[in-house]
C-alpha cells in the first residue's frame, strides 16, 4: 500500500513538472549572440596597426595588407568589391580597397607605402570573415622602414581599445531608430557585432569619416 501511494506521488510530481515546463516560455541565451566590447578585439602577434583599420604584416617575401577585426565588428558585412591591382605605387592613406556595406560604398586606405605586389583574387567581390587569416587584402614590396609609425604589441591593444571608446562616443551621438535601440546594446555597454548595420542615413559614411579617413590618423 504505501509502495502504491510513493508511485502515484512520483507519477503526480512528474506530470505536473512536464505541465509546467512546457508553459514556460523559451530563454533566448544572449550569450550566443556575437558581442563587440574590448575583450572582443585583439592585436595578434607580427600585425602591425595603422588607424585607417588597416594592418601589415612582414613576411618573408613582403609586406601582407588587411583590414583589421574593428572594422569588422563594427560594420558585420564587408563585401569587397575591388582591390588596387598590383603593380599599383601607393602612399599611407590612399585608399586601396574599396567595399560595400550593405549597399554603401566604403574605402579602406593603405598603412604602409609602397608598390603592391599582388593582391587576394579570393577576397575580390567576396565578403570577408577572417580579417587577419584567409581575408588578408593584397601584399606590398618590402621597403626600408615602412612600417614605422605603425601600432604594435600592447600599443596595438591599446590603440584599439581607445578606438573603442571612440566608437561608444560616435554611436551615442548617432540617431538611432527606436527598432536599432533594442537590437544594439547590452548592459555595461557591449554592442552586437555589425552595429552600424542597425542605424540608418548617412551612418556608414559618418562612420568612414570618423575611422577610416585621414581625419583619424592624425
Amino acid at each position: 500500500m504505501v509502495f502504491l501511494l510513493i508511485l502515484i506521488t512520483l507519477i503526480i510530481a512528474v506530470t505536473v513538472e512536464i505541465i509546467i515546463s512546457k508553459s514556460r516560455k523559451p530563454v533566448t541565451n544572449s550569450a550566443a549572440v556575437p558581442v563587440f566590447n574590448k575583450s572582443s578585439l585583439h592585436a595578434p602577434e607580427g600585425f602591425y596597426f595603422s588607424k585607417f583599420h588597416t594592418w601589415a604584416r612582414p613576411e618573408e617575401d613582403g609586406v601582407k595588407v588587411g583590414i583589421d577585426s574593428f572594422a569588422l565588428k563594427a560594420l558585420g558585412n564587408i563585401r569587397v568589391k575591388s582591390i588596387l591591382p598590383a603593380g599599383q605605387k601607393v602612399k599611407k592613406g590612399d585608399s586601396i580597397i574599396e567595399a560595400e556595406v550593405h549597399g554603401q560604398k566604403i574605402n579602406f586606405r593603405s598603412p604602409v607605402s609602397g608598390v603592391i605586389k599582388s593582391i587576394n583574387k579570393n577576397l575580390c567581390n567576396g565578403k570577408l570573415n577572417d580579417a587577419y587569416g584567409e581575408d588578408w587584402g593584397l601584399t606590398m614590396e618590402k621597403e626600408p622602414n615602412m612600417i614605422e609609425k605603425l601600432f604594435f604589441g600592447s600599443e596595438a591593444s591599446h590603440m584599439l581599445k581607445t578606438e573603442l571608446r571612440k566608437f561608444k562616443d560616435f554611436l551615442n551621438q548617432a540617431s538611432f531608430t527606436p527598432q536599432a535601440v533594442g537590437v544594439t546594446m547590452y548592459d555595461g555597454g557591449n554592442f552586437v557585432e555589425g552595429v552600424i548595420s542597425s542605424l540608418d542615413g548617412n551612418i556608414i559614411k559618418d562612420f568612414e569619416n570618423e575611422f577610416l579617413s585621414e581625419k583619424n590618423n592624425v
